[in-house]
This record gives C-alpha cells, structure tokens and sequence, in this order.
C-alpha cells in the first residue's frame, strides 16, 4: 500500500467514525435515559443496521486490519519484522500480539532469549544512537548542558503523547464517583426521581474504568519503550566517553569515608572524582541507570496525573458538598509543606546512601580484583571486615530512609481522611446539608483516589529525587572527567594553552621539548602529608629532540620508577603533555597502525585465536608463525581445544604475556610498542622470542619501540638506545655504544646483565590447568533456572529477617491485620454515622461527636501501623545485612578454581544490583504482597457480612485471575532470568574495555569494541522489550476482571439485595476495593515471584565450592611458628578433584633459614607447588611446617604465616601505609624500616621530586608504580608481616634489590623458597630444587648438583656464556 492511499483510508476511517458518533449521540444515548427515545427511531430496523454497517466500516474493520510494516531504514528492512510492528489496532491496545510467545512458554520450563520476539529495528542501539547523539553526547552537542535537557528534546514527542493520554484518563477517572452517587440515589429514592436508568449507571461503572485502564497501560507502554531507548542510548554514552578518559592514578577511597580503625580519610575529592573507574562505571550502569528509569516513569505522573486527579476530584466534590469541599482543599494546601519537608530530608538521605552505595561497590569491584593476594595471604576475615563497616554505614542510612518512608505513607493515610472528615463536619455543621448515603460514599471514593494521590506523591518524590541524584552523576561523569588531550581539544574547540604541535610526517616518531603529567590538573594528584612532605607526582621531561628510528628495533632502558612506562604512554597520547615553547612536538603517525603490548597483560575472556586476532581477519600462514615465533605452540598442545580454548578473564590459564605480544606481532601495524614483555617469561623464552619473533620475518622492516631491562638480551638486536634517569629525564641516546659511553651505570647494568644467557633446554611438560574441556570452555556459562522461582530463594530472605522467625512473622501480620480491621471499621464507621441522617432529624445528629470518634479511630490505625512498620524495618534490615555478609563471605572462602571460571562481571552483578533488590524492591513488595493479603481478606469478611452471595463471583474472578497470572508468570519468569543474564556480559564488556583501555585505544579499535557493545545491548533490550509488553497484557486482562466483578456486584445490589443505601454504599465500597486491589494483589505477586530472581541469583552463589572453614581445632598455639622448618612427603597436586595430577610425590626437606632456590621450564609444576604449600589447590600427601601438619591447620593461620611475592604483585588502592599495614597493627618507622630494607630508597634520593612516601596515594592494582616498584612494596609488606616462610617469584627489572634484601635484611630463622628465572640469583642458596613435569629431579647444594655428570642443573649452567662465573659463585672450580 502507498503513502497515499494509506493517507486516503486514514481520511476515510474518520469520517466515517465522526458519522458513527453523531448517530450514537442521537439514537443510542437517549437509551440510557428515561423518557427520552431515538431521534431516528421512525427509520426503524434500519436504523440499527446502519448503524451495525458504520460500526463495522468505523470501527472494526480499522481495529482488527494488520498494519503494513515500515522499516525505519528502507535501504535495510528486517527480514522477519517484530510482530508489534505488523500488529492491527486492536492487537496492539490489548497486546494480543503477545499471545504466541505467552503460549509457547506456558509449554516449556524455560523459554530462551532466540524465541521471544526480535528487537524492533527502531530500538537497535546503533540507530539510537544515530539520532540522539547529537542531542545529549558533549562531543556533538559542543557546549556545557546537562544531560537530562538532551533526552528531554529527544524524547520531546513520547512525553506529549503521554502527557495527553494521562490528561484523559485522568478525566475519565471521574466516571466511578459519578457511577456510586447515581446508584446509590437510585437506592434511596428508589429510581422514581433519577433520570437516568440505574443499569446505565452500572454500564459506566464497566466501562469508564476499562478506558481508564486502556489508556493507562498504552501511557505506561510509551514510558517503557523510551526506558529501553534511554538504557541503551546512555549506557552506550557512557561507554563511548569512558574510551575518551585519561587514565589517572586515583583511589577509591572518598573523602567522607572513615577509615578501618577510626581515622578519617584525607581531605580531598569526594569518591565521584577519586573512584575505581570499573566500579564507578559498573554502579552508574547498574545502579544509577536503574534509579533513572524507575525516575522517568514518575516524573511526569507527579506534575501532570496527579495535579489534574486531585483537581478533578475536588471539584467533583464540589459539586457534591458544595463549599465545603474548599475547606478540605484548604486543609489539604495546609498540609502541602510536609512533603515538600520530607523531599529534602529523603533527597538528602539519598545522595548520602549512593555514595556510600559507591563506596561498597568500589571495595568490592577492587577486593575481587586481587581476591588471588587476599586468599594467598589469608586476609579474608580481615577484608570481610571492611565491606562490613561500608556495609553498615550503607544500612544505617537506608534504615533511616525507611522511618522516613514511614511518615509519608502516615502522611498518605490519613490527609485525606482528616480532610474528608473535616468536609464532611463542614457540610453537616455550616452548610447543615444531610449525609446521605449517596453524598458520602462517592465523596468517600474521590477522597480515596486522592488518598493515592498523595500516596503516588510520597512515592515518587524519592523516587525521582534518587533519579535526579543518579542523572547528576551521569551527568558528572560525562562532563568532568579528565579526556585525553587530543579530547579536550575537539570538546572545547581549542588547543591548549601553550600551543603544541602533533607532527603528521609518516617518517617521525618522537618527541621534543615537552613535558608529561599523568593528570592535567596540578592539584589532581599533589597533596601534602601530616609531616609537610610533598606526595609524588611524576613528571617526565623530554628536554631536547627525541627521535626514534623507523623500521628498526628501539630499546628503551632506565631504573625503576625512571618513566620507561611513561614515555610510552606519552607517545601513545595517554599522558598530559605540557609544550616547553614553540618548538615542542609529539609525533606517532597511525596511518600504518599502531599495536600495543602492555607489561601487564590485557586478555579478554575470549579463546586464545580471538585474542591473537583482535578482530584482524584469519591469515593460517601468517597465524601460524606468530604462534611458533611467541614460542606458543606447546603450550596449545597441553589443551584438548588448541588455540580455541577460553583464556579465562585475567589470563590465569596461561602464560598472557606471550599472547599480548602475539596480538601485536600478528597485526598489520607498522609501529609496535612493547612494554617490558620479556618480564614475565623465564630466560630461554625470553631468547627464543628475541631469536625467533624480534629477528623473524615478521617483525624485520616495522618500527619495534621495546621498553626492557635485559639489556645483555636484546643488545644484539637493538638499533637504537634511550637510557632515563630517575629524574625521569633522557640521559642518553643514540646506538648502544654511545650510549654507553655517556651512561656508566648503564654499562655496569649491562656487565651484570651477560650472565643471563643460558641454554635453550626443551623439556616435556605435563598439562599445567585442569580447567580446560574438550571445547574449551573455561569461563562456564551462567546457570539460568528455569520454572518457577524456588521457596528456598524466598526462604533465603525470610530466615534471615530474626533469630525467632515464627514469633517474628507472627507478631508481624497480627500488627497487619490490628490494621486494617481498624480501617474497614472507619469505613463502616462512615456509613454508621450517614445512617443516622435516615432515622434523625440533623439536628439531632451530634457531629463533633461521631468526628471526635472517627478521628480516633485514625490516630488508632496511625499508631498500630506505625508498630507494624518498625518491624517490618528491623526485619528487613537484619535480611539486608546478613544475606550480604554471607553472600560476602561465600565469594571470599571459594576456591581459586571457582575465581578463576567465574568472570568477574558475574560477581559485581551479585553485589550490585541483586543487592540493592533485597535492600529495597523485595522487602518493601514483600511488604505490599502481605499487607495486601490482609486487605483482601478483610474486605471479603466485610462484604461477605452484608452480601453474602458476594463469595461466588468474587472466587470465580479469583480463579480466571490466577489461571492467567500462571500463565504469565510462566513467561515472564523466562524472560526476567534471561535480562538478568544478558546483563553481566554488558558489564563485563564495560570492565574488560576499561581494564585494556590504552591497549583498546592504542590499536584503534575503538569502534570494534563499540559495535560490541550495541549488540550486548541489543540482547538485552529485546528481553526488556518483552519483559514491558508483558507487564502490559496482565495489567489489562486483570483489571477488565475487576471492573467485572465490581458490576456484577453493583447490579446484585440495585436489582436483588434489597438493602439501604448505606450498607449499600459500604459494601459497593468495599467490593470497589477488593477487585481492584485483588488484581493489584495478584500483580504484586508476580512482581515478587520475578524479583525473587535476585534471591535465586544470590542463592546461587551461596552454594558454589568452599575452602575448607575455619574450626577451633585448627588453631595452632601462639608461639607457632617458631621456626621456618619445612618437611613435605609424597605431595601430590591436582587444579581439580577430577583433575589430572600437576605434582607427583613429592618430598624433601627444607630447614629453617634456608635459602632454596626453584628451577624449571614453563609448565614444571613450580607455580603448583608453591599453591600446594599454601592449599590453594587439592593436595594427597603431608606438608609440615614447624612441625605441623598443615592440613590440620585453619587455612588462614597457614596463609597468614607464609608470605608469597608473586611476579606480578596486587596493591590496594590507597596510601603506601594501608599496602603495607592494611590493618593498622604497627607504627610509621616499623613500616619505613621495612621500605628501607626491601630496597626502596635506594631506587629515589632525598628530596627527589617523585619520592615515594607512606602518605602517597596507589592506585588500584597499583597503576601508578612500575612492576619493580610493587615488587619491592610486596616485600616490604612481607618483612613487616615477620613470616617465617618466604615465596618469591622473582623479576628482572628489581632482582637485584630483591635479592639483596633476602640476603641482608631478613632474620637467619626465615626460610626463602625462590622461583627463580635466571641462575645468577639462586646460585648462592643452600640448595637447589629442580622440577620437571611435576616432579622432583634434583635436590640438593648448587655445588653438590655441579659435580653430576649428566645431571639436569649442571647442563643449565655449562649452556650459560657466564659458565665461570656461575661455577665460582657455587664454590666450584671449573
């Protein structure tokens, strides 16, 4: 059909409608009035059939006629069009086009996310984000607006479509009141004076509440569709801008935050500028985003619905009362200020809550971050500990949030009763009008839809005052963040304010006379410490003309902490350049492209192919080669599934630093810049990479800028030389001898470096991971339940909210049901007291008396419900509390297995956004579901005293509601389960970009990762999209069901029951209340039964692998241990039960003070033992420490007496002081004497410009500290933790530091188990133990090991070029 003739028929279908309701007004409405007949009545039986054709024509050939499918893009229509898209009128009024879906899951115990409806092509993320971009993204909109005026001009048209269709509705709602007072005016005048019929009173009752409802629904449908629009439009603006931020070394820590043990943290930032940018990012996506939307279904209810429904009412009780109703409208203006009193204390609530929200969310985004450190060392009691204090300070707040709740809804009661009371005694006492039945209860009914009302007003203003607060830090994160430089420039249309120049010339990379800070704020990271002393801010300085060589290999050299890192990331524009004058420069062409490997490796949780590929097409030649020259194929063959095996989400699986470097070799990138990626590998790697990648085919002709301090290693290879000094200043430059020529400390370096080449020994290696499957699975898929929520979800909630549930709930629902007895007794009361006006004269009718009465009976109802809130509160807050502990305490006491197959993403959704359901949605439905039950009940006892046949409709409606509310449920459960689920990998897209950000933007593939995102959101919106229709088809079904029951009741009451007008009026108010709150009642059921997805998602995690726990008989006595003895038998190690074994019968024997040193290749079972020692992993056999068997022991006094320095180290985010002594046991001089001994300060002098002091704030994992800084930070944490057992993984960069700490710093009794990766560091230990696929080749003195012929360690030392020397530190003549 053409725009025309569709043009054509829409002309057509109004007129002939516009002729429908002129003969409608003519000959059907003179029906319903009595002495009144059709004005066509002559025509006779043609009358009726022009009017069965034009209905026909009108209405319902229109409403039952498909709609033609337009695609929002003609070049690209959807194959199969979302049914909505296609659906008639009328299917689409009473979203009947959901029928099909709703059928195939009431067949199924689950129906998946590829079975519901597609997504309509207009709520795809990318077109969204095509048209509203430009209103809302900073970038576009090129000026300073906040963000809620952009969605308002996008959403300009849906708001007004829904302000007209709230306005109507809300005029239709009159339509119950006008139908009580005509039928009961017709009960008491017994139909002689009315003219109009009592069954067209009863007709309106019907109908004018179901076009109520129709309208309603199809405004609440136009509110969700935008919800979906608006999700997806903001969380990809946050994705967008969060690829823009520079990243600066910040804390989570907030400036209103105690600390553990009492102090204060430091003045500064509150956290929304100080925040861990993945937790922040998880919060403002899970929660924030959510605040917004429940927000943006208020907001508009609140300044039109209700100001035009109080109105309407009013003057409908105007009409009734006369002036009296203005004395009411009076008292109810006189009261207006207590909402607006109770808005500013809830806003205030609110804002505190969500930081301290903020603040849990960011301990726990960072605890799980270095969840490995914290089991390796036994801190989880400790750490538990401190989500518990956030925990607590979060509760408090909210428990006063809650006592707030309970003045609105005081408030929300009894205003309009007080005021209706106060009507009435104006009516009766100054306007000495009579009380009728009529006059009263439909009086009655407008204040009750007042009463809502005010109870939607006390609702929604914490509501929306929480959105507010959430849209004004989406806001601030959109507008103040720190971007990148080049950002700053497009945002703001300038350069800086020293002009810089950014060199396009193809044949220029470098820099000159510019200065770098991590942050362009001075103040960002500069604060001054108790003592005066300056906190460090690194500053890297290129004085004069730095150039690097193209198509050849650039080495890059420096001590620890000289800005190695950093000059990198200055090329790579990650850091704030500060020009020196006009000749100041920074230049990095990308036209060729540009791959980046980070030191710490950035790995998706993808298969090791998609992290190799990165999104680069599939070239098996050229593939092949990156994984021999990465020195990657064996470590394939040790998996069932090769190279499509899942890596896991931190690369735990496998060696990542390999894969890093293969990502980069294997793209097309003309520049690669490698950031010490030989750290993490042991020697003869090391020399495969550099003899077979770094002078391989695929790297000979590109540009290779290559930060390492092997120097003796890359020396053959390398072109060109830059050498930084501590300063972070260029202390020389040029080819390797000229360099050293300048640089005698460099050439030192090197002479002790040349004793790193050792032989290149291929060594069979047993499988290293248990993990892996035939397919390749390590991250395991989300387990999604199916059919109906389980009772021991819901008892997951219940048994937690006392010590004696039974007398609890007891008490609980006795205090329900004291209350609304008492409130069907004001009811009652109310038709008492118009009773008296039938039998009396008025003047005889005592008001002040029958007033006092009933205003005590509402003080009655006031005080007992307000007992009944408190402990529903205690109740709930204990529920909050210990369902977070335990959810808190499962995830700390898992096991390294379960951590390592669990994305992260999954664990944050847990503790966010499941959460804030059990903190809020499900008590306070819990709440509703409980009262509600006693409301209806009450109600039933009530009309069933007055009309007792009532029973039989009301169960009939009963049993179709539930039949249906099963139905839907069974569907919704689905779709609920499958949002929840296409949720986390949203998030954990957000994590993994922000965690690999600069490796992201280095190779320009931010775009790639958008596209990726959409389609994440894509499948979460098209669940959404359903849970709304949904939602829409029971809210319409089950309201028709009420209107039912209520005009049935109506009709039994005019044309059987012969009873008054009062009781009548009492039971058709009661009635009126039954069927509209039982469908409410069923909805809220529903609502429950979905958000107990939450408690069934938490329960999940409840019950996952635990570590052994703590018992008293795992206690070991005070003075354990005394010693660093070290007996292990036959120790034998799995990754899994199941598992093959990783060791094989181990034993030997260390004593205490020794100094053992841990050789092997890759995969020899090294990194095993020591988890073994520390039963990290499943064990056989005997391991004594001091003369205990530690399988006797609580796992955190072992771990807590064994310190492990791993290669790469985890900090905290905070000060030094909180890494070294996170729990506040010892003083500042213990902790600098141990940053002295570990070697510290040798690296920075006094007075140096970035000194490292307790006072200085790390960022989380430490991002601001080189991997040799943390390195030396993670053994002074061990020298002050005193262990008697020491595991190091050693390092390059600061081996030397380290191991001269080992051998001058700690006590003769502490016991040093080092895996070594070069030999030159462990040929002085006692003795040596050399691993082979999982066993114990050789133990014994390096000496001892030497005098073997044929012996393994021997043919390591005679293939090194430093033989001699290695020979003479063992105390062996050659």
């Amino acid at each position: 059909m053409t725009r025309n003739s569709r043009l054509l028929s829409f002309h057509l279908s109004w007129v002939l409608l516009f002729t429908l309701g002129v003969y409608v007004f003519r000959d059907v409405v003179p029906l319903f009035v009595k002495y009144r007949s059709p004005a066509d009545s002559p025509d006779g039986i043609i009358l009726w059939v022009k009017l069965f054709v034009l209905f026909e024509a009108a209405v319902a050939i229109p409403l039952v006629a498909p709609r033609v499918y337009e695609p929002h893009d003609p070049d690209e229509p959807m194959e199969h069009p979302n049914k909505n898209q296609t659906a008639s009128v009328l299917s689409s009024i009473l979203f009947n086009w959901l029928n099909e879906t709703i059928s195939k899951a009431s067949r199924v115990s689950h129906l998946p996310l590829d079975d519901l409806p597609v997504l309509a092509n207009t709520y795809t993320t990318t077109n969204l984000i095509t048209e509203s971009f430009p209103h809302v993204d900073p970038f576009q909109l090129g000026k300073d607006e906040h963000l809620f005026w952009g969605l308002l001009r996008v959403y300009r048209r849906k708001y007004l479509i829904y302000s007209a269709l709230v306005f109507i509705s809300s005029i239709l709602a009159l339509s119950r009141p006008i139908a009580v007072k005509g039928l009961l005016a017709s009960i008491e005048v017994g139909g002689q004076k009315s003219d109009v019929y009592p069954w067209a009173w009863i007709v309106l009752l019907f109908v004018g509440p179901t076009l109520v409802t129709l309208q309603e629904e199809w405004a609440q449908w136009i509110m969700n569709r935008l919800n979906i629009r608006n999700d997806a439009i903001v969380t990809e603006l946050l994705f967008e801008h969060a690829l823009r931020i520079r990243v600066k070394s910040e804390t989570s820590r907030s400036a209103d935050e105690p600390q553990e043990g009492g102090n204060a943290g430091n003045a500064g930032n509150a956290s929304e500028k100080r925040g861990n940018l993945v937790g922040r990012l998880n919060n403002l996506v899970a929660s924030d985003l959510e605040n917004v939307r429940q927000g943006n279904k208020m907001w508009l209810q609140l300044f039109v619905k209700v100001p035009i429904l109080i109105a309407a009412n009013i003057s409908f009780v105007y009409g009734v009362l006369g002036y009296s109703a203005l004395i009411g409208l009076a008292s109810i203006i006189a009261l207006l200020p207590v909402p607006g009193y109770l808005s500013k204390r809830i806003q205030r609530y609110q804002i505190e809550k969500m930081n301290k929200t903020d603040s849990r969310v960011q301990l726990i985004s960072e605890i799980l971050n270095v969840i490995r450190m914290i089991k390796l060392f036994g801190w989880e009691t400790r750490v538990a500990g401190q989500v518990k204090a956030r925990r607590e300070a979060e509760l408090k707040l909210l428990r006063k949030s809650r006592f707030v709740e309970l003045v609105n809804n005081c408030s929300n009661f009894s205003i309009p009763l007080f005021t209706m009371a106060i009507t009435f005694g104006a009516y009766t006492t100054f306007q000495h009008g009579v009380l009728t039945a009529s006059r009263l209860f439909s009086s009655y009914t407008a204040f009750m839809t007042i009463q809502q009302q005010l109870h939607l007003i006390f609702f929604a203003i914490p509501v929306v005052t929480q959105a507010k607060v959430s849209l004004d830090r989406l806001n601030a994160f959109l507008h103040d963040t720190e971007l990148l430089d080049q950002y700053e420039e497009i945002k703001h249309g300038t350069v800086h304010r020293e002009q810089i120049r950014h060199l396009r010339e193809p044949d220029i990379i470098g820099i000159k006379q510019t200065a770098f800070k991590w942050a362009s704020d001075s103040k960002a990271q500069t604060t001054v410490t108790p003592s005066g002393t300056r906190q460090r801010e690194f500053v890297l300085n290129i004085d004069e003309e730095l150039l690097f060589k193209r198509g050849q290999i650039n080495l890059v050299v420096g001590p620890t902490g000289s800005g190695k890192t950093s000059l990198l990331m200055a090329l790579l524009g990650e850091m704030h350049a500060i020009p020196a004058g006009p000749e100041s420069f920074v230049a990095l062409p990308r036209a060729g492209g540009v791959a980046y490997a980070a030191q710490e490796s950035w790995i998706q949780s993808e298969t090791i192919r998609e992290n190799i590929l990165f999104g680069a097409p599939y070239d098996e030649k050229r593939y092949n080669k990156v994984i021999k020259q990465c020195a990657l194929e064996r470590d394939l063959t040790l998996f069932d599934a090769g190279d499509k095996t899942e890596v896991g989400e931190k690369g735990i699986a496998l060696r990542c630093a390999r894969i890093t470097l293969a990502r980069a070799v294997y793209s097309s990138a003309e520049i690669l810049i490698l950031d010490d990626v030989l750290a993490a590998l042991d020697v003869h790697t090391s020399r495969w990479i550099v003899d077979k990648c770094f002078k391989g085919d695929l790297i000979r002709g590109r540009t290779v800028i290559l930060v390492s301090h092997n120097v003796a290693l890359i020396r053959p290879i390398a072109n060109f030389l830059v050498a930084l000094g501590s300063d972070g200043r260029v202390v020389s430059q040029g080819s390797l001898d000229e360099a050293l020529q300048k640089d005698r400390e460099l050439l030192e370096e090197l002479k002790t470096e040349e004793a790193l080449h050792q032989a290149d020994t291929e060594l069979e290696r047993p499988k290293i991971d248990g993990h892996d499957t035939s397919d390749g699975k390590l991250v395991i898929a989300e387990e999604i339940s199916e059919g109906r929520v389980g009772w021991n979800a819901f008892l997951l909630y219940t048994r937690n909210t006392s010590t004696h549930n039974w007398l609890y709930w007891t008490f609980y629902i006795a205090t329900l049901c004291m209350t609304h007895a008492l409130i069907n007794g004001e009811s009652y009361f109310l038709g008492y007291w118009a009773a008296q006006y039938e039998d009396h004269d008025p003047s005889e009718v005592p008001v002040p008396f029958y007033m006092s009465i009933y205003f005590g009976i509402i003080t009655a109802i006031l005080f007992i419900y307000a007992v009944c809130w408190s402990t529903y509160v205690y109740g709930s807050i204990r529920a909050s509390r210990n369902i977070h502990s335990d959810l808190v305490a499962t995830i700390l006491g898992t096991t390294l297995r379960w951590l390592d197959m669990t994305p992260t993403s999954r664990i944050v959704a847990r503790c966010t956004a499941d959460i804030q359901a059990v903190d809020t949605n499900i008590p306070s439905t819990l709440h509703y579901v409980l009262e509600g039950t006693v409301f209806m009940l009450s109600r039933i006892a009530a009309v069933m005293l007055i009309t007792p046949m009532f029973i039989l409709p009301a169960f009939v409606v009963s049993v179709i509601a539930g039949w249906v509310s099963q139905i839907y449920m069974r569907a919704q459960l689905s779709v609920k389960r499958e949002m929840s689920n296409a949720r986390a990998p949203v998030l954990a897209h957000f994590g993994s970009a922000i965690a690999g950000i600069i490796s992201v933007r280095a190779y320009g593939a931010q775009e790639t990762f958008k596209s990726e995102s959409c389609l994440r959101m894509d499948r979460y919106n098209r669940a959404g999209f359903v849970q709304d229709a949904l939602s829409r088809w029971i809210n319409i079904r089950l309201d028709v069901l009420g209107n039912s029951l209520s005009t049935v009741l109506a009709a039994y009451l005019v044309y059987v029951a012969h009873i008054s007008s009062s009781g009548a009026g009492f039971a058709m108010s009661m009635a009126v209340g039954f069927s509209g709150f039982i469908l409410a009642w069923l909805r809220t059921l529903n609502d429950f039964q979905v958000m107990g997805n939450s408690l069934e998602r938490i329960q999940q995690y409840m019950t996952i692998e635990q570590e052994p726990k703590s018992s008293i008989t795992g206690v070991p006595p005070a003075y354990w241990p005394a010693s660093g003895d070290l007996r292990v038998e036959k120790l034998s190690a799995r990754y899994s039960p199941d598992g093959p074994r990783v060791l094989h019968e181990l034993s030997f024997e260390v004593k205490s003070g020794e100094r053992i040193g841990i050789v092997g290749r890759t995969g020899s079972g090294k990194s095993s033992l020591t988890l073994s020692l520390l039963r990290c992993i499943p064990t056989e056999g005997a391991v004594y420490y001091d003369g205990r068997p530690t399988d006797t022991l609580n796992l955190e006094a072992l771990r807590s007496h064994i310190t492990i320095i791993p290669q790469m180290p985890e900090l905290l985010s905070g000060t030094l002081r909180q890494n070294l002594d996170p729990f506040e046991q010892h003083d500042d001089a213990t902790l600098n004497d141990a940053l002295r001994s570990a070697g510290l300060f040798s690296l920075q002098e006094e007075g140096d410009h970035g000194r490292i002091t307790l006072d200085d704030d790390i960022a989380g994992g430490g991002g601001n500290l080189s991997v040799g800084q943390r390195q030396i930070i993670a053994l002074a944490r061990a020298i002050v933790r005193r262990s008697k057992l020491l595991i190091l993984d050693e390092d390059y960069e600061t081996d030397s530091i380290i191991q001269k700490s080992l051998r001058e710093e700690l006590g003769r009794d502490v016991t040093v188990l080092t895996v070594a990766h070069r030999l030159q560091s462990i040929m002085d230990s006692d003795k040596i133990m050399v691993l082979d696929a999982g066993r114990l080749v050789e133990y014994d003195a390096p000496s001892a090991l030497l005098e073997r012929q044929d012996g393994y360690f021997r043919s390591l030392v005679d293939g090194s070029s430093d033989r001699t020397a290695l020979y003479a530190m063992a105390g062996v003549s050659l």
